[in-house]
C-alpha cells in the first residue's frame, strides 16, 4: 500500500497554497465537486454570488507576486465605499471616525464618551480590559459602544461583546485618536480607516477565480474531489476513505478544528473536552437578485447595528465589480443576525421594507429572487476558554504530525491572504 508523503485536508485557498509550496509528493481530498471552499463562486441566472463579502486585501509581497502571477492583468483595485446606517441616516464607515450626520443628541452622547475614555487612557487609571465590551468603552467611549459597536458585534456572534475578548481586534477594529474622532464628528475625515480601505477583485467570474488559478498550477492526478474523508488515525498515520486505508507520512488540515477532532478515532479525552469548548456563529445569509442597476446609495455594503433589522450587513457586490450581475441588475447579500432568528418571510420583508425605506428600489417586484444560505462555520466566538482550548488541540496534533491551519483550522479570525499565507508557512514547516 502505498503512503503519501503529505494528505491535505481541502482544497480551499490554505490547502492549495499548501500544495503550490510544497516540494514533495502530496494528495488533496476535498469534500465538495470542485475546490475553493468558502471562495467559491455561485452562478444563479447569471448573477455571481460569493459567500458573502470575499474581497482580497494584501499585504504581504509574496502573496502580492503571487496574484500577480496567476491572474495577470486580470485584477482591478477597487475603493472601499461603505456606511452605517442607524437612527435613520447614513454614516461613513467606520462609525467612530465618521459620527457626523447623527441626530444631535446621539452625536452629543458619542463625544462626550469619547472624550471621557481619552482622558481616562491618558490618565493612565484604568485596568486592562477584560473582555471586548470593556475594550470598546475604553478606546470608544460609552455613546459610539452602545450605538455600533455592542449592537453590531452582539448581532454577528450571537452573543454579548461581554463573552468575547478583545484578542482578535487589533487588525480588524479601527480605533481613531480623538482628534480623528472630532474631525469625523464635524464632517471632515481626511482618509478612509480600516485594513480593508481598498482591496483587489478579479475583473470577471468572481473570487473563485483565484482558487481556479492556484489549482490549474496544480498536478491535477493528486487531487480528489467528493472525497470526504470517513475517519483518521493520528497514531496510524492513515485516513479512510470509501472503506480504504490512505497512508501518510505528514497531514495537513483545514477542515474545522472541531471537525478534525471529530473525524480523529484516536483523539484522546482531553482533546475532545477540549474541542467542546471552542465555539463559533454559523453564517447565514441570502443572496438577492434586485432589477435595478446600484442599490445602497452606490455602496458597497452598509453596517446596520440595530435590532429591528434581522441582518447585521447588507452588501453589493455588483457595485464594486458590475460585471458580477447582468447589464442594469444588481445582487445583494444579506448577513443574518444570530442573536435572535427571525423566519424567512420575516426577514424578506424586513429587507424589502429597508431598500425602499432608503431608496434601493421602489417596489417589491425589483426582488428578483432570493436564496438562502447557512454554513455551520462563520465567526469564531474569542471567549475565556477558547485561546488555551485551540492551542491544546493545534499543539496535540502538531506533535502527530499534523498541521492544522487556515481561518477554521487555525480557529481564528483572519483573511483570504492569511489563509494563503498558512499554506506557505505549512509547506515550509513540513
Amino acid at each position: 500500500m502505498k503512503k503519501h508523503d503529505l494528505i491535505i485536508l481541502g482544497a480551499g485557498l490554505s490547502g492549495l497554497s499548501t500544495a503550490m509550496h510544497y516540494k514533495g509528493d502530496y494528495l488533496i481530498l476535498e469534500k465538495d465537486e470542485r475546490p475553493g471552499g468558502l471562495t467559491r463562486t455561485e452562478d444563479i441566472e447569471g448573477f455571481l454570488f460569493n459567500h458573502t463579502g470575499h474581497w482580497l486585501h494584501l499585504r504581504d509581497p509574496r502573496v502580492t507576486k503571487l496574484v500577480n502571477d496567476l491572474l495577470p492583468g486580470q485584477m482591478v483595485t477597487v475603493e472601499r465605499k461603505a456606511a452605517v446606517y442607524s437612527n435613520g441616516v447614513f454614516t461613513l464607515y467606520p462609525f467612530q471616525a465618521n459620527l457626523y450626520g447623527l441626530p444631535k443628541e446621539v452625536l452629543r452622547e458619542c463625544l462626550q464618551g469619547a472624550v471621557s475614555a481619552a482622558i481616562k487612557r491618558a490618565s493612565g487609571d484604568y485596568d486592562q480590559p477584560a473582555n471586548f465590551l470593556e475594550y470598546a468603552k475604553l478606546h470608544f467611549g460609552e455613546g459610539i459602544a452602545r450605538h455600533f459597536i455592542v449592537p453590531y458585534n452582539t448581532k454577528l456572534w450571537g452573543v454579548s461583546p461581554a463573552e468575547v475578548t478583545a484578542e482578535w481586534t487589533q487588525r480588524f477594529v479601527p480605533i481613531p485618536d480623538i482628534g480623528q474622532i472630532v474631525d469625523g464628528a464635524l464632517g471632515m475625515s481626511k482618509e478612509a480607516m480600516g485594513y480593508n480601505a481598498s482591496f483587489l477583485y478579479p475583473a470577471e467570474g468572481g473570487i473563485e477565480t483565484l482558487a481556479k488559478a492556484m489549482f490549474d498550477r496544480l498536478d491535477q492526478d493528486k487531487a480528489r474531489m467528493n472525497s470526504a474523508p470517513e475517519s483518521l488515525s493520528v497514531n496510524g498515520g492513515f485516513i479512510t476513505l470509501n472503506d480504504q486505508k490512505l497512508l501518510f507520512d505528514k497531514l495537513v488540515s483545514s477542515l474545522a478544528l472541531p471537525d478534525l477532532v471529530n473525524l480523529t478515532v484516536d483523539a484522546p479525552d482531553r482533546i475532545r473536552k477540549a474541542s467542546a469548548l471552542l465555539r463559533c456563529s454559523p453564517l447565514r445569509y441570502v443572496n438577492v437578485a434586485l432589477d435595478v442597476p446600484t442599490p445602497l446609495h452606490g455602496n458597497h455594503w452598509i453596517y446596520l447595528p440595530e435590532s429591528k433589522y434581522p441582518f447585521y450587513r447588507v452588501g453589493s457586490a455588483s457595485n464594486a465589480v458590475p460585471a458580477l450581475a447582468p447589464p442594469e441588475k444588481s445582487s445583494l447579500y444579506v448577513e443574518l443576525a444570530n442573536d435572535s432568528i427571525a423566519s424567512k418571510d420575516d426577514i424578506i420583508s424586513s429587507l424589502t421594507e429597508f431598500l425602499i425605506e432608503t431608496g434601493s428600489i421602489q417596489s417589491a417586484k425589483q426582488v428578483l429572487f432570493t436564496a438562502f444560505r447557512e454554513h455551520p462555520w462563520g465567526y469564531v466566538i474569542f471567549d475565556d476558554n477558547c485561546a488555551n482550548a485551540r492551542q491544546e488541540i493545534i499543539d496535540f496534533y502538531a506533535e502527530k504530525g499534523v498541521l492544522s491551519i487556515g481561518r477554521y483550522g487555525g480557529w481564528t479570525y483572519n483573511s483570504m491572504e492569511d489563509a494563503i499565507i498558512d499554506g506557505i508557512n505549512a509547506a515550509s514547516r513540513i
